[in-house]
C-alpha cells in the first residue's frame, strides 16, 4: 500500500512535470514566431545599380577592366553564353569577324580571345592569333567543327597542339572529366548496364578522334569499348577539352557543344585559372533547394490519389511527403524553399483548405526553411483571377506571412512582371523559374525584381547536366535544385510515384552535390540577397610580390581564388575557406582585402 503521503508526493510531481511539459510548448510556440519570414528583405530598387559594361563608368580603383574578344557571329548561341560570363566576371567584351582586323585595330592587347570555330583562325587569322599568343593572350577556341579542315592546314595542327586525326568520326562509351578544369574532382560519365544509368547519359558521343602531341594538358577524354580501344594507350585517347601549352602558351579547344550553354561559364573560368598565374573572380556562394508546388491544400485528382495512396492530396503531402523531405533536407544539411501551391485547378469546384497552413509554416520554421508562392497552374479563368483567389487564401487565414520569393515557368515572366504589384505579389523581390538558356542564371527582370534560374532537376538528372552544374558551382558557386511535385499530384506516368521520386531525388542530392558542401546552404530569399550583391558589385584585383591586393565596391561579397600550387598564408580585410587544392572561398569582409600567398612546399 502507497501512504497518502508518497501518494500526493506522486500527484504533485506529476502535476509539476505536467506543467513543465505544457509551459515549454507554449514557450516554443511563442518563439516559434511561425507567422513571420525571418528571411525577408523588402524590395529595392537594387536593378539600377547592376554593373553593365557598356555603362561602366567606374571609379579609380576599378578604371583597367580587363577585356574579352568574341571572334564569329555576335548572335550565335556561344556568343550569347560568353557574354554572360563577361557579365559575371566584371569584364568588357568585343565582338569582331576576324582576328586579323583586331589585331591592326587593338590599342592593347586583350586577356582572352574566344573564336567561334577553326573556321576563324585561317590564313592571316591564323597569324595574328600566334603574334597575340605569344604575347600572353589567351586563345579558344569554342568549337572545333571540321576535322577535314584542320587536318589540311599542319600549322592549325601544330597551334592546336593536335598530332594525329586519327578518325573523323568516332563512337564513344562515356567521357572522363579530370581535376583542374572544374572544381569538384574527377568523374567518368560511362553509362553500365542499369535502365536509370543508361536514361544519364545525353552526352555527344559521336565525335571526331584527335590524338594531341607533346606539350598538352587533356581536361577531358573520350571513352572507347574493349574493340574498339583494346591497342590505344590513354593519351591517344579521344581528346574533348585540352590545352596546348608548348613554350608556355595557352591555347584551348572544345570538341562538342560544351561552350554554346551555361556550361561555358565554369569552362571559362577554369582556362583563365590553367592559363594564368592565379585567378580571382566573384561568385555568388549560394545553394538553393527548391520544393515546388508543395504544399497543396486542395483536395484535387481525388480519385487518382485515393487510387495510389489510399489518402487525399493533402493527406499525402502532410503524412507521407513532408516528413520524406525533412529526411532529406537533413541528411543533405541543405536549406529548403517551398513554394506553396494553394490549388492547381480553379475551375473543378474544389476551393483550398487553409486550416493546415500554420501547421507549415510551424514546420518550415523548425526546418529553417522558407515558404514562396507557387504561380504554376492547370486550369483558370485569368491568371488575374488566379492571383486573387490565392490572395483571398492567405488573407482567410488572417496570416501575416510576407512572401517574398514565387516560382513561374519563364513564358510567364514577363506577364509576372506586369502584375508584381498586386496584393499577393507586391512584396516579391526575386523569381524562379525551370532551366532554359533563354534565360541568364541569374539577372535583374527589373529593377526591384531578381531572378534566379534553376540550374537542376532533382529528378530528372543526366550526365550533360552534372557537367553543366559543376560549371556553374565553379562560375558562380551558386546552385538552385527543384523539385517540382506537379507530376506527384498529378501523374502521367506509372514512374510518377512518390516512393520512386524521393528515393531517386535523395540519392541524386547526397550524390551529385557533396562535392559543393563548402559553398553556403540558402533559401532563395538569402540567395536573392546574395545575388544582388553579386550582380552590383565592381573589383579590381593585382599582385604585388606574394600578396594579393583586391578592391570591391561592396563589402560581404564573395570571390572564388584558384592558384597553381599556392596557399593562403595570412588574410586581411576578409576571410577564406578552402574549397580543394588550390582553390578557396574568399568572403571580402571589408573593401579592402589583402592576400598573402605562400608555395604549398614551404609551409612549416
Amino acid at each position: 500500500m502507497v501512504s497518502k503521503r508518497k501518494y500526493f508526493s506522486i500527484v504533485i510531481m506529476m502535476l509539476v512535470l505536467l506543467f513543465l511539459f505544457q509551459f515549454s510548448v507554449v514557450m516554443r510556440d511563442q518563439q516559434n514566431a511561425y507567422d513571420t519570414n525571418s528571411y525577408f528583405s523588402p524590395k529595392a530598387a537594387d536593378g539600377k545599380n547592376e554593373w553593365k559594361a557598356s555603362a561602366q563608368e567606374g571609379t579609380e580603383a576599378f578604371e583597367k577592366r580587363k577585356k574579352i574578344v568574341f571572334i564569329g557571329d555576335e548572335s550565335c548561341d556561344m556568343a550569347v553564353a560568353v557574354s554572360r560570363w563577361c557579365t559575371y566576371a566584371k569584364r568588357e567584351i568585343c565582338f569582331e569577324k576576324s582576328a586579323s582586323d583586331l589585331k591592326e585595330r587593338a590599342e592593347e592587347l586583350p586577356e582572352m580571345i574566344i573564336l567561334e570555330s577553326e573556321k576563324r583562325a585561317i590564313g592571316n587569322d591564323l597569324k595574328a592569333l600566334k603574334k597575340m599568343e605569344s604575347q600572353g593572350v589567351i586563345v579558344v577556341f569554342g568549337c572545333l567543327e571540321n576535322p577535314e579542315l584542320i587536318q589540311a592546314i599542319p600549322k592549325l595542327m601544330d597551334f592546336l597542339g593536335i598530332k594525329k586525326v586519327a578518325a573523323n568520326e568516332t563512337t564513344l562509351t562515356g567521357v572522363k572529366l579530370f581535376d583542374g578544369l572544374l572544381l569538384g574532382g574527377s568523374v567518368v560519365y560511362e553509362a553500365g548496364k542499369e535502365e536509370d544509368e543508361k536514361e544519364r547519359q545525353d552526352l555527344q558521343l559521336k565525335v571526331p578522334w584527335y590524338q594531341l602531341g607533346s606539350g598538352t594538358t587533356t581536361y577531358m577524354m573520350g571513352l572507347l569499348n574493349e574493340s574498339s580501344g583494346e591497342n590505344v594507350r590513354n593519351e591517344e585517347l579521344p581528346s574533348l577539352i585540352w590545352r596546348n601549352g608548348l613554350n608556355n602558351s595557352s591555347v584551348f579547344a572544345v570538341v562538342g557543344d560544351y561552350m554554346k550553354d551555361s556550361t561555358a561559364l565554369g569552362l571559362l573560368d577554369g582556362m583563365l585559372a590553367e592559363g594564368s598565374e592565379y585567378t580571382l573572380y566573384p561568385v555568388v556562394n549560394a545553394q538553393n533547394l527548391s520544393m515546388v508546388n508543395f504544399p497543396v491544400f486542395a483536395d484535387e485528382n481525388n480519385e487518382e490519389m485515393q487510387k495510389l495512396y489510399s489518402q487525399s492530396m493533402t493527406g499525402i503531402a502532410r503524412d507521407v511527403m513532408w516528413s520524406s523531405l525533412i529526411s532529406i533536407v537533413e541528411k543533405s544539411g541543405r536549406k529548403m524553399t517551398c513554394f506553396i501551391q494553394p490549388q492547381a485547378d480553379y475551375e473543378d469546384g474544389i476551393e483550398p483548405d487553409a486550416r493546415n497552413l500554420k501547421f507549415y509554416l510551424q514546420q518550415m520554421k523548425e526546418q529553417n526553411a522558407e515558404a514562396g508562392l507557387s504561380l504554376q497552374y492547370q486550369n483558370t479563368a485569368s491568371f488575374e483571377e488566379k492571383l486573387k483567389k490565392d490572395a483571398e487564401f492567405f488573407q482567410n487565414e488572417n496570416s501575416s506571412y510576407i512572401y517574398g520569393t514565387a516560382f513561374t515557368e519563364a513564358k510567364n515572366i514577363n506577364y509576372v512582371l506586369q502584375l508584381e504589384n498586386t496584393e499577393l505579389l507586391k512584396n516579391v523581390s526575386t523569381l524562379i523559374c525551370e532551366y532554359t538558356e533563354e534565360k541568364p542564371v541569374l539577372s535583374y527582370c527589373s529593377d526591384f525584381v531578381t531572378l534566379q534560374s534553376v540550374t537542376s532537376d532533382g529528378m530528372n538528372y543526366t550526365y550533360s547536366d552534372d557537367i553543366r552544374m559543376r560549371s556553374i558551382q565553379s562560375a558562380l558557386g551558386y546552385t538552385n535544385v527543384m523539385l517540382n511535385m506537379y507530376d506527384i499530384f498529378w501523374p502521367q506516368k506509372d514512374t510518377d510515384r512518390w516512393e520512386i521520386m524521393q528515393k531517386r531525388f535523395s540519392s541524386n542530392l547526397l550524390t551529385y552535390w557533396k562535392e559543393f558542401s563548402c559553398f553556403a546552404s540558402t533559401t532563395l530569399s538569402e540567395s536573392n540577397t546574395r545575388t544582388r550583391t553579386f550582380l552590383n558589385l565592381d573589383y579590381s584585383e593585382q599582385r604585388e610580390e606574394n600578396k594579393i591586393i583586391l578592391q570591391t565596391s561592396l563589402a560581404g561579397s564573395w570571390f572564388i581564388l584558384r592558384t597553381h600550387g599556392e596557399e593562403i598564408a595570412d588574410i586581411q580585410g576578409g576571410s577564406q575557406i578552402k574549397i580543394q587544392e588550390d582553390a578557396y572561398l574568399i568572403c571580402a569582409e571589408d573593401t579592402t582585402v589583402e592576400i598573402k600567398l605562400q608555395e604549398r612546399w614551404r609551409k612549416k
